[in-house]
C-alpha cells in the first residue's frame, strides 16, 4: 500500500483515553496539507516521546504523521524519503500496539489510518498490505465489541464512521457475507442519516461495488 487520500476516525473514549484530544486538530490540518499544523501535531508527539518513549497513543500519533509526510514526499517525486517515513512510520504504528494491545485508542488510531489508506489504494494480492488491513479491521472488531453495551449511546459519528470502517475493511478482504451485516448494522444504528442513505445505495446493489466512504463530517479547525 502507498498513501495518498488519508482519512482518520475518532471513536468516543472515556476523557482519560483521550490523547486525541491534544493533537488531532493539528494532524488532520496536516492531512489536508498544512505542513505547518502537522509539525506542530508531530513535535508535541516527539516531546511525549522523549519523556516516555513507550507511550503507545503518541507512537500511533507520530506514526500516522511519517505516513502523511511519506505521502508528500512522494507526490514532491521524492520516492527514497517517501519511502524511508512509510517504513518509519509504520514500524511506530506497528510498536504502539505492541506496547498497549488492549488500548482502543491505540486500536482506533492505527485502524482508522490502515483502513483510509486501503480506500486511497490497495492490491489485494499485496500480502504485506492484505496482512496489514486484516490486523486493522480485527482491531476495529475489538472495539465494537468493547464498546457494544454503550454503542447506542455514542454520538452518530462515533457509531457510524466505526461501522462502515468494518464495512469498507471487509469489502476490501473479499468477505461479502461480513460486508452486508456491517451495512446493515450501519441502516439499523444510524437511521435517518446521510449514513444510512449510503449504505442503503451499497446493498441494493448486485454485485456490491467497492466501498469508498469518506469520513462525513469536519474535525479540522479551519480558523
Amino acid at each position: 500500500m502507498k498513501p495518498a487520500i488519508l482519512f482518520l476516525i475518532v471513536i468516543s473514549l472515556s476523557a482519560q483515553d483521550r490523547f486525541d484530544l491534544l493533537v488531532r486538530d493539528d494532524f488532520f490540518a496536516g492531512m489536508f496539507g498544512d505542513r505547518e499544523r502537522l509539525d506542530k501535531g508531530m513535535k508535541y508527539c516527539e516531546e511525549i516521546l522523549r519523556k516516555n518513549p513507550r507511550h503507545a497513543q503518541a507512537l500511533v500519533w507520530h506514526g500516522s504523521g511519517m505516513m502523511t509526510q511519506s505521502a508528500a514526499a512522494y507526490a514532491d517525486g521524492k520516492t527514497p524519503v517517501g519511502d524511508r517515513l512509510w517504513r518509519q512510520g509504520l514500524q511506530e504504528l506497528n510498536r504502539g500496539r505492541a506496547l498497549a494491545p488492549d488500548d482502543l485508542g491505540v486500536k482506533i488510531g492505527r485502524s482508522a489510518l490502515l483502513i483510509g489508506l486501503a480506500q486511497s489504494g490497495y492490491d489485494p494480492e499485496d500480502r504485506q498490505g492484505r496482512a496489514l488491513l486484516a490486523s486493522a479491521v480485527r482491531d476495529y472488531e475489538v472495539v465494537f465489541e468493547k464498546q457494544k453495551d454503550s454503542f447506542a449511546k455514542l454520538s452518530e459519528h462515533s457509531r457510524c464512521e466505526l461501522l462502515f470502517g468494518l464495512a469498507a475493511g471487509w469489502n476490501r478482504l473479499s468477505d461479502p457475507g461480513k460486508t452486508r451485516f456491517y451495512l446493515e448494522s450501519i441502516v439499523q444504528n444510524c437511521g435517518g442519516s446521510a449514513y444510512e442513505t449510503e449504505a442503503r445505495q451499497y446493498l441494493s446493489q448486485t454485485p456490491m461495488s467497492t466501498i469508498d466512504h469518506n469520513c462525513i463530517g469536519c474535525h479540522v479547525n479551519k480558523k
